[in-house]
């Protein structure tokens, strides 16, 4: 019997915990280095260490869409299954590496599941969370990756690496089983109680074609971009601009950081309540609101006359309110990004289309940071003072969120007939099939 209330439970679960493996990294790299695992000169090892983040990832992206097709084609359960024990059984061989080369590979077989899951994660929300309430469903995803986030970096600070990296990789495989047992009956649209089609390239190229999905696959290139920047670059923005040491710059971005998920469960659970009413806009109007306030926010913190190298709490809590408002308010919409998605998406086929919009949600966050860098040498280049060339650049790249304001606006007229469109599909498709068949 399909148990989805349980199942959304030990989702969250699993997703902190892999989440938690994927920044293990950040603060264990260094006792890497110390133990010999990572070699080059002090010029040349962090070239090495990057590359256990961007090879796992390059590869993971490269194989995607076929973990996607197998879960939209074979069911999604074994996947997630298959996936999280491949994350688990990878982290679990990094604590026992005794080279480079023994690094990479098993960080390589991580970054294959980590990536490959995500889009089947997202579908799989869908199945159990019914279109109204699936605000919360992926809030809870997206707050469980901040939290996992977090936890990540304490345990990686609190014990050695090696345990880090076996403990994480043995819970990974104790919360997948589980999830495994407890979706037993959970099939592929289950959640939307209609029979499902069957999967096929023709029902993906289809969905691409909705207006509504290209328009919010093409804000997400506008709307990772800041992400990207704001994750790599805030704390060096923080000690440059405000003239602060690393430790209270790190402490600005934990905060923020924090909020981020509050700012998921918020904007989820309003867009769906405003949905239950009857609203079927209540998610565009949700996020439109949550960038707005949180675009404005944000622009003021990087803005702010701090007081340069003031440490007293009275100058640090005003911009570090900003920065946490700007980051809350904002989240506003992420959960609702992948609600629209799936509204719009036909159940069979919703793991592959999701590989689309994870591909490109990667690679937003992934040039986000080298476009700030870009634009901070251009501008100083041209005779502007680092810090006001950090200013120009961190608030130009922010300001792209007014274009996914615009997109946002634009889904609010197409998205009510995408999403009748996709229901009325399914339904006509599935009477097409009982007539064929007969």
């Amino acid at each position: 019997m399909a148990r989805p209330r349980l199942a959304l439970a030990i989702l969250v679960i699993l997703v902190l915990l892999y989440f938690a493996g994927n920044y293990l990294l950040t603060p264990t790299i260094r006792s890497m280095r110390a133990e010999g695992l990572i070699p080059g000169s002090e010029s040349e090892w962090r070239v090495l260490g990057s590359l256990l983040k961007t090879i796992p990832t390059a590869v993971g992206l490269a194989l995607m869409v076929i973990w996607a097709v197998l879960a939209d084609k074979i069911g999604r359960r074994g996947l997630i299954l298959g996936l999280a024990l491949a994350m688990a059984g990878s982290l679990a061989l990094v604590s026992t590496a005794r080279n480079y080369d023994q690094l990479l590979a098993y960080f390589t077989i991580f970054g294959i599941g980590l990536v490959g899951v995500s889009p089947i994660v997202y579908a799989f929300v869908a199945d159990v969370m019914p279109s109204h309430r699936r605000g919360a469903g992926y809030a809870a995803y997206y707050a469980a990756s901040v939290l996992g986030m977090i936890l990540g970096l304490a345990i990686g600070a609190l014990v050695s690496w090696r345990l880090a990296y076996l403990s994480i990789g043995i819970a990974i495989a104790l919360a997948a089983l589980p999830l495994y047992a407890a979706s037993r009956g959970i099939e592929i649209g289950h959640a939307e109680r209609i029979e499902v089609g069957r999967f096929s390239f023709r029902k993906v190229l289809q969905s691409l074609r909705c207006r509504t999905l290209a328009i919010m696959l093409a804000q997400q290139i506008l709307w990772t971009i800041p992400w990207g920047m704001l994750a790599l670059w805030s704390v060096d923005y923080i000690m440059t601009r405000w003239g602060l040491p690393k430790t209270l710059a790190s402490l600005v971005l934990i905060v923020a950081t924090a909020s981020i998920a509050v700012g998921h469960v918020v904007g989820g659970l309003l867009s769906d309540r405003l949905v239950r009413k009857g609203n079927v806009l209540g998610r565009v109007k949700i996020s439109i609101l949550g960038i707005c306030i949180g675009y404005a926010a944000m622009v003021a913190m990087l803005a702010y006359p701090y007081p340069y190298g003031s440490t007293s709490a009275s100058s640090l809590l005003p911009p570090m309110l900003l920065a946490a408002a700007g980051m809350m308010f904002t989240t506003f919409a992420y959960p609702n990004i992948s609600s629209v998605i799936s509204d719009v998406v036909k159940p069979e086929v919703r793991s592959t289309v999701f590989s689309f919009y994870n591909f490109i949600n990667s690679g937003g966050w992934a040039i986000g940071p080298l476009i700030y860098g870009a634009l901070v040498d251009a501008l100083m280049s041209w005779g502007l003072d680092e810090r006001t060339a950090l200013l120009y650049s961190a608030v130009g790249i922010v300001s792209l969120w007014i274009g996914c304001i615009a997109a946002w606006i634009a889904v609010g007229k197409t998205y009510p007939r995408d999403r009748i469109y996709a229901r009325e599909g399914a339904e006509l498709e599935r009477c097409q099939d009982a007539v064929t068949n007969n």
